[in-house]
């Protein structure tokens, strides 16, 4: 039977403050990657689902991911949860632009009343006519395709970096780089070689990400 909670008991079976776990999925949602179910009244319901994808997220931060390369790889682990249908691309798209299509058009129509009456229809039609400039909505394909080839972007440049980190790992000195197993025998040191791989992924990620999108 699948569990169900709200954002305290969620956070104490991730074993992170709420705020937290609750900062996490909203940037999930406003990156479309993954969506929290709701109940009527609109508060976020968590189940098994985003139980394991907080749990994998704090294990990556433990590891020292940064939650972008986390947020990028969680697809490829997970069965991600879309926007609910009632969230339009429409509304998706002018609340990305930072335009609220309704509210401009109540404030249309207020402006429009306050004018005196032969004035309104000249008004009206300017108004009207700045609406029809705004960039059409981008269509539920278009944004699918857009945050794939981001994902791919992603993933390239990390895959990049992580064949750069293993090539300088190579070229340390061998005393940095193996550990004595027993008295005659040594090996390579796996845990300290992707602690060093990880961290050269971390410092450099952001950087190398600006430079792909010309940022």
């Amino acid at each position: 039977m699948e569990s169900f909670w709200r954002i305290s008991d969620f956070a104490k079976e991730v074993g992170k403050h709420p705020n937290t776990v609750d900062g996490w999925f909203k940037q999930l949602e406003e990156k479309h990657i993954h969506y929290v179910n709701r109940t009527e009244n609109g508060e976020k319901l968590y189940d098994d689902l985003d139980l394991s994808i907080a749990q994998f997220i704090n294990q990556q931060r433990a590891n020292k991911w940064a939650l972008d390369a986390i947020f990028d790889s969680l697809s490829h682990k997970f069965d991600l949860r879309s926007a609910p249908d009632e969230e339009t691309s429409m509304s998706t798209t002018y609340g990305t632009l930072g335009v609220d299509l309704e509210q401009f058009k109540v404030e249309i129509l207020a402006a429009a009343k306050e004018i005196a009456a032969s004035h309104i229809k000249e008004v009206k039609q300017q108004y009207e006519a700045i609406i029809d400039k705004l960039p059409e909505p981008k269509s539920k394909e278009e944004e699918r395709s857009e945050r794939m080839e981001s994902i791919i972007i992603r993933r390239r440049v990390e895959t990049t970096l992580r064949e750069e980190a293993v090539k300088s790992w190579n070229q340390k000195p061998e005393e940095e780089r193996v550990k004595r197993v027993g008295f005659f025998r040594k090996e390579e040191d796996w845990g300290k070689r992707e602690e060093f791989i990880n961290q050269y992924i971390n410092e450099r990620f952001e950087d190398r990400i600006k430079k792909v999108f010309q940022l």
